[in-house]
């Protein structure tokens, strides 16, 4: 008896001991899984953290192409100034300057003017980092002005161009790398000049007249014109529509 009870007592502590491996094991087990988890987690929030920049450059690196297009704009409330320009490549302010309206009493618009100004190529060397800056309608008919800038890269400024505010209705050719102006004079004749932007400085290389003989109604095709060579001093009268240089083809339409 002394010895059965002395085995069953010594089962019950093997037992006792059996249990409380087990429940050490589940607990290892349970403590593995919330640490295995954890690592998981934490390598996932690594690898996320290392590729949403990675993302974002792959886009800014699909944008570069667009890095060079220049982009302006107005700011108000600047002093000594009517309005001041900022020039941005991207997002980077590559040129801020101000910008007063002329003073000349003959420059006094139909209406209030409206603040506006716009990017261009005025120099036509490629690059539209020129300004035209809108100055308002003039007279009975009209007529548009504009002030102009011209981006000077060897002193790395903008030079105004003083006789471009004279140019009525200017239009840029791109295409013949020309300025073109058109001013009604009467309803029987309108004027037309050509320029070329050289050195900061405006030149007229050429005018054109068109007019109406007599009591001929006046459509294009039937009006006479006079084309005026300045440099060579060459003129071309009594000319048709169909015999006039083709870059006055912006402004008379063929």
């Amino acid at each position: 008896m002394l010895i059965f009870a002395e085995n069953k007592k010594k089962i019950c502590i093997f037992v006792a001991i059996k249990i409380k491996i087990k429940r050490s094991m589940k607990k290892i087990v349970f403590i593995l899984l919330i640490f295995c988890s954890f690592l998981v987690v934490w390598g996932c929030n690594k690898n996320k953290t290392k590729c949403v920049p990675q993302k974002e450059a792959t886009s800014d690196s699909s944008m570069r192409s667009n890095d060079d297009t220049l982009s302006l704009m107005i700011e108000h409330e600047v002093d000594d100034v009517d309005y001041g320009v900022i020039i941005k490549r991207g997002d980077k302010t590559i040129h801020r300057f101000g910008y007063k309206y002329p003073e000349d009493d003959d420059l006094v618009p139909n209406e209030e003017r409206i603040d506006s100004c716009l990017l261009t190529d005025l120099n036509f060397d490629g690059i539209k980092d020129d300004v035209l800056f809108y100055l308002g309608s003039f007279g009975a008919s009209g007529t548009k002005h504009f002030d102009a800038c011209v981006w000077n890269p060897n002193t790395e400024h903008y030079d105004k161009i003083e006789e471009f505010k004279d140019i009525p209705n200017p239009k840029i050719s791109d295409k013949y790398k020309c300025i073109l102006s058109r001013v009604y004079v009467s309803s029987a004749e309108n004027e037309y000049a050509k320029y070329v932007c050289t050195n900061g400085h405006l030149i007229k290389v050429a005018k054109l007249r068109q007019y109406w003989k007599g009591n001929i109604y006046p459509e294009r095709d039937r009006a006479v014109y006079e084309e005026h060579f300045i440099k060579a001093n060459v003129w071309k009268r009594n000319l048709k529509l169909n015999q006039i240089s083709d870059f006055w083809k912006p402004v008379v339409p063929f």
